[in-house]
């Protein structure tokens, strides 16, 4: 791994493990203010503005970290920001004259109006996202990063001091999140002035779509089917069950999902240009060994402390986020091994656009669509409980993200790199859970059960000799 990716990772990592840090101190306050019902609601609302934030760009931002020409790359943005303009336009359109129906499919109790938060929430994510792109492009990492912190700062603290107000409603916790955007983007806009002497250039939007349309062809289905699978079951839960369940199932997904978003995405964005660099280069050997070592590494240390979440979760999220919230631990034990897998699939989802590779993309995330939803909807028209639902759920999931991780090193040609981390964690897997099993049978302390556990999560990562991979990682 070359000093320079190691240090931008670095920098966005600190600044997304920050932010994940004060939403980790946050949320118990959050969930003891606001009512499950409430966050449920909330939760259908984001998902919604999450999959429509998907189609705003049609993927086009994706693009701005590819061309050599700085015209070209301050065109594909200005085309991006224009494309997410008219869809938010569009939606608010649509709302107006489908607005009972939505809040009716969301079991939306409080005021129907909330809904017309949805365009505004794909707007600010849009456009954030769009100019973090071109934050990496132009290498400012470190503003990259502490966007991310104040964005977590903002978020966190006014929901939180709005719900101190006495007044518990939905609307504090979207206003947080509209205010966070806001702020975040304000922070991020310097970034655009690297580009202000491409105001004017001969490169037209045609030939911007022309040159990118695997993007549109590919990239968006594609983007659209991973936000909808990632979104998707808090709508139909809220659909199916109650915003009670949504709630449930929507804060336990966080929480788990915490690592990948700290992490999933510094590394997906600092790993894409470091081997679109190499591939540029026609450095092929260089990008086969930098997948292999860091693959097997990150592997090696997420299981652990994934493995850890599995086995404690339900009484964590007692001891963390209240009573009312106990059944939300029991989900995200179930999840644990889902959202590592997520992690690894979208820390090394790149390798299929710098490879050319969206159509086996695209193809993969078709079935996985109809794996993963159609697994939750076959769980509800068996009219299973919702831990059964999730339980079903994270199985099917987590295994088609294997799969998906087997595609992603095979267009580097090193799927040995997923054999060897499989059998290679196997044994003290199988002992870790073992041995948990015991001590959370037979001990009734949470002090000494959780100590338990810790001493057996460090004997796992000296059995997978972790001293000498950190040095590996190092070198």
């Amino acid at each position: 791994m070359s000093t320079s990716f190691i240090k931008n990772t670095s920098k966005l990592l600190a600044g997304n493990a920050i932010g994940q840090l004060i939403g980790i101190i946050a949320i118990p306050i959050i969930t003891r203010l606001y009512s499950v019902e409430v966050y449920g609601e909330f939760s259908s609302l984001l998902a919604i503005s999450l999959i429509l934030a998907t189609l705003s760009t049609l993927s086009l931002h994706l693009a701005i970290l590819i061309p050599k020409s700085e015209a070209e790359a301050s065109k594909i943005f200005k085309l991006s920001l224009s494309l997410t303009y008219i869809f938010c336009l569009f939606i608010s359109i649509v709302l107006y004259f489908f607005n009972e129906q939505v809040v009716s499919l969301l079991n939306i109790k409080s005021n129907s109006l909330i809904v017309y938060s949805i365009p505004v929430l794909v707007l600010l994510q849009s456009l954030y996202v769009t100019i973090t792109y071109l934050g990496v492009r132009v290498k400012v990492f470190g503003q990259v990063s502490t966007s991310k912190v104040i964005e977590g700062i903002s978020d966190r603290g006014i929901a939180i001091l709005s719900g101190f107000s006495g007044f518990v409603f939905v609307g504090n916790l979207i206003l947080a999140r509209v205010a966070s955007s806001v702020l975040a983007i304000m922070y991020l806009l310097p970034t655009l002035k690297r580009f202000q002497g491409y105001k004017k250039t001969a490169i037209s939007n045609g030939f911007i779509v022309t040159k990118y349309k695997r993007y549109l062809q590919y990239n968006t289905p594609s983007m659209l089917l991973i936000n909808s699978m990632l979104q998707l079951p808090v709508i139909i839960i809220a659909a199916y069950f109650s915003s009670v369940a949504a709630g449930l199932f929507a804060i336990a997904n966080r929480l788990v999902n915490i690592p990948v978003t700290a992490l999933g995405s510094a590394i997906s964005k600092t790993f894409m240009q470091k081997i679109a660099e190499d591939k540029a280069n026609d450095d092929m050997g260089k990008i086969k060994k930098n997948t292999d070592v860091f693959f097997t590494i990150l592997v090696a240390f997420l299981l652990i402390p994934f493995s850890v979440l599995a086995v404690i979760g339900d009484s964590f999220f007692v001891i963390a986020l209240g009573e009312k919230w106990a059944d939300a631990g029991v989900l995200a034990s179930f999840l644990s091994y889902f959202a590592m897998t997520t992690l690894l699939v979208q820390a090394f989802g790149g390798l299929f656009d710098v490879m050319n590779k969206q159509y086996i993309r695209l193809i993969f995330h078709v079935v996985n669509f109809i794996v993963r939803i159609g697994t939750l909807l076959l769980c509800i028209y068996l009219d299973y409980e919702l831990a059964k639902t999730v339980l079903i759920y994270a199985i099917a999931a987590t295994l088609m993200n294997v799969v998906a991780m087997g595609l992603l090193l095979r267009c580097v040609q090193q799927l040995q790199s997923l054999i060897f981390s499989l059998f290679s964690n196997i044994i003290p897997f199988i002992l870790f859970h073992g041995l948990a099993a015991i001590v959370m049978c037979y001990l009734e302390s949470i002090l000494v059960t959780y100590s338990l556990i810790t001493v057996l999560a460090i004997l796992w990562f000296f059995m997978i000799g972790g001293m000498r991979k950190l040095k590996q990682f190092r070198k």
